[in-house]
This record gives structure tokens, sequence and C-alpha cells, in this order.
């Protein structure tokens, strides 16, 4: 029954979206790409809201309040299912872009959404066009958008991270911002353990405290992405031994 209220709602929402609220946004961007990203955020986390509602999702946040909001960030987080980006994007502080795999492209409504919030669409065997990407979310936190990536490079729900990718935290250390670790739990049983039904339970997500980049040593910065993978297996493995 979720499932079929979830389908039901985001037809609503494709029709909200192209008949009234893209169009505001649309003229809002006229005078200004900065407040149009806002709106588009006020939105999106209306929608993920509700879509957590639907799906009965007991969300808990964890550390928030570590998160910086006078400076942009890089989020690096885990990458457990698809719930990972409505949990962040309904609880995000300040203006957020996400890296997402190009696949994304295909979600009706929810690719033009992406597009206002300036979010990149990455090809993982494109090199090229990867690394065009880190550049573009590169200059995007120079200007003060915080951007959020995945560095494990797809889902894994097991218990153990996969390696992070070294070049998407030159986001970071080229954009000279603080990584804020972020470590979910629970996300991929809402949907991916059960495909193509929504099932309800209870998802986490905690934040961990800002890595630096200017302030490891010089070994730490050499492998920053094993650094902070270390931090979230650390934060993931606590949430396990908590529940035991």
């Amino acid at each position: 029954m979720r499932t079929i209220i979830l389908v039901f709602v985001y037809i609503i929402v494709i029709v909200l979206s192209f008949c009234l609220l893209m169009p505001i946004g649309l003229i809002i961007r006229l005078f200004s790409k900065k407040a149009s990203a806002a709106y588009a955020l006020f939105i999106v986390k209306c929608a993920f809201n509700l879509c957590m509602f639907i799906s009965g999702c007991k969300k808990e946040v964890v550390g928030l309040e570590k998160v910086p909001t006078d400076t942009a960030v890089m989020y690096a987080a885990n990458h457990r299912g698809f719930y990972d980006i409505i949990l962040l994007y309904s609880i995000v502080p300040t203006q957020t872009a996400f890296v997402a795999k190009s696949g994304l492209r295909k979600f009706f409504c929810i690719a033009q959404w992406m597009w206002f919030l300036d979010c990149m669409f990455i090809e993982r065997d494109n090199i090229k066009q990867s690394l065009e990407v880190i550049l573009k979310a590169i200059a995007l936190v120079k200007s003060g958008t915080s951007v959020y990536i995945s560095p494990e490079g797809t889902r894994n729900p097991t218990d153990e991270l996969l390696e992070f990718k070294e070049g998407s935290m030159k986001i970071a250390t080229k954009g000279k911002v603080p990584i804020v670790p972020v470590c979910f739990t629970g996300t991929e049983k809402i949907m991916e353990e059960s495909m193509p039904w929504v099932h309800s339970g209870k998802i986490r997500v905690e934040f961990g405290d800002p890595i630096y980049p200017d302030k490891l040593e010089k070994e730490e910065l050499k492998h920053i992405g094993r650094y902070t993978r270390d931090v979230i297996q650390k934060l993931y493995d606590s949430t396990l031994e908590a529940k035991d």
C-alpha cells in the first residue's frame, strides 16, 4: 500500500512541479540563481519529508550541530540505499548540491529539480567527464554551495565500507573547505531489500566532526580518502555496537 501511495503522490508532484512550482523557480532564476536554488531546496525538502512520512521512516539524526554553517562543506558519506539522499536532503542546514550517477537523469521530475539545485551527474567509467564534474564541484564549494558525494562510488549495504576514491577528495582540498563525514545505517532496508516495494523502518544518519585538510598530518593528507573512510567506518561500527 505504501508503494502505491508513493507512486500516486509522485504523479501529483510531477504535475504540480511542471504546471506551477518549476515555472515559479524559472522566474526567480531570471533575477537570482542563488534564490532559485534556495527555493528549489525548500521544495525538495518538503517533498522528501513527505516521502519519508508515507514510507513510514522513523529518522534519527545525530550530530547535525557539527556541520559548519559559516562555510561550504563537502559531505562525504557511505552509500547504502536510495533513501540516503532523501534523508540527507530533508535536513541539510545550507544550500547543497550532490554528485549523482548519470542514471538519475532518467527519473522524470527529479532530474529537473536537480538542475535547479546545481547537482552534477557523473559517469563512473568516463575519466574525462568525471574530472569535469570534480572541477565543477570545486567551483561550487568555492562559491559557497556545499557538495555531497559518496566516495565509495556505488551502493554498498555491507558492514565494511568500500575504498574511497581519492580523486573525490579534491573537492575539499582544492576547494579549501572542511569534509563532513556522514554515516548512514538502515536506509537500504526501506527499498533496496524489497524492490520494488517500500517498507517502513528506522533510518539513521550521523555527522562526524569536520575534517579540515589543512590541519592534517602530511601522510594523512596524502591518503585523505582512506582517512575519511576510516572515520566513517568507526561511526558505523559504533552504531552497530550500540545496537548489540
